[in-house]
């Protein structure tokens, strides 16, 4: 550039220098995870990324170099490289059992690590870096058949985990294309390499082995869709042995962890396990008293409040998570008194518990004001007793790690509480005794028939109460509280602490009112801080969104027209933006009863929310109960049955003697006909029963109304006889009809 001049060739140089230094910004830099994308072999990209240091470039996200196993030495799933790395050096909580919105299987050995939260984000960004978070979409149709074959098959609580566990093992094996490919039955290499890197994000073995356990499901799942193929069948028999080889080494590491941690960290006494019960005690009278006099109860209160039932029944009477994960209303409602204590049967083959009057209401304060808000008319709940917003709850041993997290207690898992109980009873209990528990708590099914009894269970539990009295150290701390996290007040140590709901009855929620100042809030004896302050707030926030969002317009409303109520109504801060509530605006729906779909495919499923079947004692027998909340006029259930004509159920009802609760008559378009719900079951759901043939009649009080209708579904009209509420019903009221209506 001798011929340019002096401005042009300082440009050059400036372009120059900016054009190296954006190269080594970006070329001389290379991240692991898009490496792990783009080049598959693992094999190779260790070899690349040598090849790249050697050369000073930069790698983010990189494995250390002693963690870059050369390829030969995982030939072998026997090989010492394999067992060693398999059954060493495994670090904290894994993901799924720790994770806040997704659970595991419940496997208590995940969860041993006090500060799971921590561990949780770090296990989970490490399988992200490490590109085995990647997964296959969940709607893929293969994936879809296995779900339902877990559902249907194995009856599993957990599929929707076992279904993310195959896809992400898949997803590693076969990292591009959409669909689903055999071939990965022939993939020996690659498996081993995913078992190995779950090592190396630092699963715990319990969990390493859910992974592998849900793999040889699926591969049970595929034999089954194959059934004729024999060539397929023998790879499928192959890569379960190659699966099963590649567990024991993972199953060996478990066991070592959980022999040895009660001799490492010493033996825990009956007390600590159960501390959490002790020091959230005083706040769970709290919210229970709240919830009785229908104060205000924060959602994490609720949350809380759910947490320590289950709480009671891992902890205080050592049964497993499954019970709480498959508990149901009917279960609950059934429930039977027996020598001052309350006897919940949980399917017989499962377990009975008998739970103290003060549990008892502790768990029907959830049923009757915490359960009901969680219920959603497009979230199946499957009649389960503990549910969440998302539904049946996954996990009660994810759920207790949380509750013990919140106080900064130590996690006991469900598995050492267990432990603990054992070695307890052994020791201070009789051969009967120790009968009793170990069937109460589902160790041992071996017992006499007059072991089985609601008596039983009774004297079991009585049991397990005695037992803090010998455990060491029962008295050491008993009054004392952790401290929970988030903001520390001293409230306490100067006089009773104050709750919420009382913050909410001195300085009342509403639409135009200000939150109280700090001033204010001193002078009441409240805290000072702004937990209270904010929570006000929020209510606040949320009665305006619902106020915006429930006026009527006489069309969709406009950006200008909210700001304009806004702006009449005097708010100035904490209200939502008129974009949002643009945004989140529905016309008021129009329900169509003969054409509504939703009705249409509850009656085809007979799955209606909120109801639960009763057993009112031998005299009355089974009855329908709610489970939620009816406003008057809403459909409830359909009076489901055969459809005869009304002289055949004259017939029927002289010649068996049949209740008129079992037949009803209406009349359709000149036709007098008859719904025969006394045949059982009916030909359209020959595996199942139905709700509306359960109510009862009462001539005097019924609080549902029957209406005939006839149902546009896609085969044609139907003559359909819909229960709809006659009044407004409450949660836990028995539903009932007047036949004479008919």
């Amino acid at each position: 550039m001798k011929n340019n001049t002096s401005e042009e060739r300082l440009q050059e140089l400036q372009r120059a220098k900016n054009s190296m230094k954006a190269w080594t910004r970006q070329g001389r830099n290379w991240d692991y995870n898009v490496m792990c994308r783009r080049y598959p072999d693992r094999k190779l990209r260790l070899a690349l990324v040598e090849d790249l240091r050697s050369r000073g470039f930069f790698i983010a996200n990189a494995p250390k170099e002693e963690d870059t196993v050369h390829e030969g030495e995982l030939s072998n799933p026997e090989s010492p490289a394999l067992v060693s790395s398999t059954t060493e050096g495994f670090g904290s909580s894994a993901e799924e059992s720790l994770s806040c919105s997704d659970s595991s299987y419940g496997n208590d050995a995940a969860q041993r690590d006090p500060s799971r939260q921590k561990a949780a984000f770090g296990v989970r960004t490490n399988m992200q870096k490490m590109g085995l978070y990647e997964k296959f979409p969940l709607d893929t149709p293969i994936l879809l058949e296995f779900d339902q074959y877990l559902v249907d098959h194995l009856n599993s609580s957990h599929c929707h985990q076992q279904v993310e566990n195959v896809s992400r093992m898949l997803r590693y094996i076969q990292p591009t294309g959409d669909d689903i490919s055999m071939d990965f039955l022939g993939k020996s290499t690659k498996t081993k390499d995913y078992i190995v890197d779950l090592k190396r994000a630092q699963l715990l073995p319990a969990t390493i082995i859910n992974y592998i356990k849900s793999m040889i499901q699926f591969v049970e799942f595929l034999k089954t869709r194959q059934v004729d193929d024999q060539d397929f069948r023998r790879s499928c028999d192959s890569y379960r042995s190659l699966l099963q080889s590649l567990r024991k080494p993972v199953t060996k590491a478990n066991g070592k962890i959980t022999r040895c941690e009660p001799f490492v960290e010493g033996q825990k006494s009956l007390a600590e396990c159960q501390r959490v019960l002790l020091d959230s005690n005083k706040d769970m009278l709290g919210i229970l008293r709240n919830l009785q006099e229908d104060k205000q109860v924060s959602a994490e209160e609720k949350t809380l409040f759910r947490y320590y039932c289950e709480a009671v029944l891992l902890l205080g009477h050592v049964q497993r998570p499954t019970v709480a994960e498959k508990m149901t209303i009917t279960e609950w409602l059934n429930k039977k008194l027996i020598n001052g204590r309350v006897c919940v049967g949980v399917d017989p083959k499962l377990a009975t518990f008998a739970l103290t009057i003060k549990e008892s209401a502790m768990l029907d304060a959830y049923y009757l004001h915490i359960r009901p808000d969680y219920l959603r008319e497009d979230v199946d709940d499957n009649g389960r007793f503990f549910i969440s917003a998302t539904g049946p709850i996954r996990s009660a041993t994810g759920d207790l790690c949380r509750l013990q997290a919140h106080y900064k207690l130590p996690n006991i898992t469900n598995q050492e509480m267990r432990r603990v109980v054992e070695a307890e009873v052994s020791k201070h209990c009789l051969a009967e005794q120790q009968a009793h528990v170990a069937h109460y708590m589902g160790n041992s099914t071996a017992l006499a028939e007059h072991m089985k009894t609601h008596q039983a269970a009774v004297t079991a539990a009585n049991t397990l109460s005695s037992l803090a009295g010998f455990s060491d150290g029962s008295g050491d701390d008993r009054s004392g509280r952790a401290q929970k996290r988030g903001r520390e007040t001293d409230e306490e140590a100067s006089g009773e602490k104050r709750d919420f709901a009382e913050f909410v009855d001195l300085f009342p929620v509403t639409l135009s009112g200000q939150p109280p100042t700090k001033k204010q809030r001193a002078s009441t004896g409240f805290p000072t801080d702004r937990a209270f302050y904010d929570k006000w707030r929020a209510l606040q926030y949320g009665k305006r969104e619902e106020y915006l969002l429930a006026k009527r317009y006489r069309r969709p409303p406009t950006v200008k027209k909210v700001a304009e109520i806004i702006g009449k109504e005097g708010w100035t801060a904490n209200h939502p933006r008129p974009e949002d509530i643009v945004a989140n605006w529905k016309p008021s729906k129009k329900i169509h009863i003969e054409t509504d779909q939703d009705i249409m495919k509850r009656i085809t499923t007979q799955k209606w929310s909120g109801l639960a079947v009763r057993d009112f004692g031998e005299k009355r027998g089974q009855g329908v109960v709610a489970t939620k909340m009816f406003s008057k006029g809403s459909v409830i259930c359909d009076y489901h049955g055969m459809l005869i004509t009304a002289e055949e159920g004259r017939q029927m009802q002289e010649s068996r003697g049949i209740e008129m609760g079992h037949l009803y008559f209406f009349s359709s378009g000149g036709r007098k006909l008859c719904i025969d719900a006394h045949t059982f079951p009916c030909e359209c759901h020959p595996d199942g029963d139905t709700t509306g043939r359960k109510m009862k009649r009462s001539g005097k009080n019924p609080n549902v109304q029957p209406i005939h209708c006839r149902m546009l579904f896609p085969e044609g009209e139907k003559d359909t006889v819909l229960l709809v509420a006659a009044k407004d019903i409450v949660v836990n009221e028995e539903l009932c009809f007047d036949y004479k209506d008919s």
